[in-house]
């Protein structure tokens, strides 16, 4: 317990209540405060006289009260004081008088058992000058911040035109908070200030990516903060921590990084840049936020001037689609990048051409942005990524190193992770049509796998859109397009179709759609009479026909293969049969 007045000052961010009760209007004060409750932090002042106040507080308020709402009895004012602390108010104030001096002690117990600061006063108060005391002490305060706050933005920016990466970022936000940091990027080495060994900090990076995936997560001001119920590994010390803050680091909509702060202080070399070693949570939140901001302008800096320098090499692509390179010299270049790219697998993405770009350079100036993710996420999956634009349409060749087949699977989740990126951008370049071409070791053979995406592109124009539009998902279509382009594909459909097809249009059978269901169905006459919602009986009859049109042979293993064929054709020119 102490008395209230002993001198002035502050904090140089926001107001902590050991500062407050130095300053004059406090002098004829009294409170009970453990050193915990005198680090709190008041964000504002409020003055409450009803006795129930779920709801009308944020947190941080110091409340000034006379008690003289509370209705008669002992226990009001622990209720009060119990509502208080619930709500994550920053203290409680209150006059003494005839109905609340008899309560005093036994709120004393239960402010000290919560280290919660309680203030008294034993006679009459102005609580108009607390207010505008503090008030004007709070927005002088505020004003500080955000000036301090400025200049680290200003030191941030300096240090990214010394051109010397993300460390000496991390090191200012280690000096200006006191924490410990962390930067963990989605891909390249993780860094810690203070410095923690590389395989160390490697491994606790992997347990923070898997914790964070089970993690339930509180948001605040768009940081995570881990609920006290979830230990985290601390990189510095190796032990379980509670609480780090972190927020992720973004651009261009995509998070590449987490940046992290740890609760515990760490020594650095330099000592901290705050007059004081405790800056405010917000105070911390906002330059955690700042920090993240320059790290991901140094991260597009460096990624923008990569894109730039590889469309220099964007006629080599091109001369390779063109197959006007050896296998020497395809050989030559890649093992120049990486060895294990030679003894790979490659394909050709082909996104079709988007009607609203029909500048070609600006085209390229947005795909310039969309490969900086692009490439990220292909590289989580251990692929290899080049791009160009050729005739309006957006070319990607993916390399699967040292893959034995295409990993298909995961190269189409690929695909679905930019497409998914880019949903609220206003220009769309992955969203539309697109097709996968065949996979090959050869790389010489680049220019048949961008042909076999033109007709994966081509058949979905006339079948539509297909789930996994790879070029060796396409089967029979792959035959069927071919008889199309040549001229044959209706001659095809009418040799083997025509009876069933004159048949229903001039009497409005079914007969083609029976002929379809009981071909798949292995010629199962109970499941396709199932499958058409007709009883036996008629399913019977309408398989006599169909052989009196087709002939005894139409089951014949040579000729249903070619029957089926026709089905397919026919549906690829009409529609699907229904």
């Amino acid at each position: 317990m102490g008395k209230g007045g002993d001198g002035v000052g502050e904090t140089t961010l926001h107001i902590q209540i050991r500062d407050m009760l130095k300053r004059p209007v406090f002098r004829k004060a009294e409170y009970l405060a453990s050193q915990r409750a005198l680090e709190r932090y008041v964000r504002w002042v409020h003055i409450m006289e009803v006795p129930e106040i779920e709801g009308l507080l944020s947190g941080g308020e110091l409340v000034l009260t006379t008690g003289i709402g509370w209705p008669g009895g002992k226990s009001h004012g622990l209720s009060f004081l119990q509502q208080l602390i619930a709500c994550g108010a920053a203290g409680l104030c209150i006059e003494l008088g005839e109905h609340t001096r008899s309560q005093l002690e036994a709120m004393k117990q239960l402010a000290e058992a919560e280290d919660f600061p309680l203030i008294w006063f034993h006679e009459q108060v102005r609580y108009i000058d607390i207010t505008q005391d503090l008030h004007f002490a709070l927005i002088r305060s505020h004003q500080r911040m955000v000036a301090e706050l400025d200049q680290l933005t200003t030191s941030f920016h300096q240090l990214l035109l010394n051109g010397d990466g993300v460390q000496p970022l991390l090191r200012l936000l280690s000096r200006n908070t006191g924490y410990a940091v962390a930067l963990y990027p989605l891909e390249g080495e993780a860094t810690a200030i203070p410095h923690v060994p590389r395989e160390q900090l490697e491994k606790q990076r992997q347990l923070w990516w898997d914790q964070r995936e089970s993690m339930d997560h509180t948001t605040l001001d768009g940081y995570t903060a881990n609920p006290s119920t979830v230990e985290v590994s601390d990189p510095f010390s190796g032990r379980l921590t509670m609480n780090p803050i972190s927020i992720p680091v973004q651009a261009l909509e995509y998070t590449f990084a987490d940046l992290i702060l740890f609760p515990q202080k760490h020594t650095d070399p330099e000592p901290p840049t705050p007059a004081l070693p405790y800056p405010s949570d917000e105070y911390v939140f906002h330059a955690l936020e700042r920090c993240a901001a320059a790290i991901a302008q140094d991260w597009m800096r460096t990624q923008y001037m990569e894109e730039k320098r590889r469309y220099k090499e964007d006629m080599w692509v091109i001369d390779w689609l063109n197959g006007h390179h050896s296998a020497k010299e395809i050989h030559e270049y890649l093992a120049a990048v990486h060895p294990a790219l030679c003894t790979g697998q490659a394909a050709v993405v082909l996104f079709d051409s988007n009607p609203t770009q029909h500048d070609s350079l600006r085209l390229q100036k947005i795909l310039i942005q969309r490969n900086i993710v692009a490439r990220s996420v292909f590289a989580r999956e251990g692929f290899t990524l080049y791009s160009t634009v050729l005739n309006l349409q957006i070319i990607l060749i993916v390399i699967d190193p040292q893959a034995a087949s295409l990993r298909k699977s995961n190269l189409w989740s690929c695909i679905q992770q930019i497409r998914q990126h880019e949903q609220e951008q206003t220009h769309q370049l992955f969203s539309g049509l697109y097709g996968i071409g065949q996979n090959y070791s050869e790389y010489p053979r680049l220019r048949e796998s961008l042909e076999s995406a033109k007709e994966t592109l081509r058949i979905q124009k006339d079948i539509g859109v297909m789930e996994q539009p790879f070029y060796s998902n396409l089967h029979c279509y792959r035959i069927i397009a071919s008889m199309k382009q040549n001229g044959n594909l209706n001659d095809f459909i009418t040799e083997y179709l025509g009876p069933l097809i004159r048949y229903d249009a001039e009497k409005g059978g079914q007969l083609l759609l029976t002929l379809k269901h009981y071909l798949a169905l292995c010629c199962s006459k109970q499941e396709t009479a199932s499958a058409l919602f007709i009883v036996r009986q008629t399913l019977y009859h309408r398989l006599d026909k169909i052989e009196s049109l087709l002939g005894i042979d139409y089951l014949l293993p040579e000729k249903r293969v070619a029957m089926e064929l026709a089905l397919y054709a026919y549906e690829y020119v009409h529609g699907s049969l229904v």
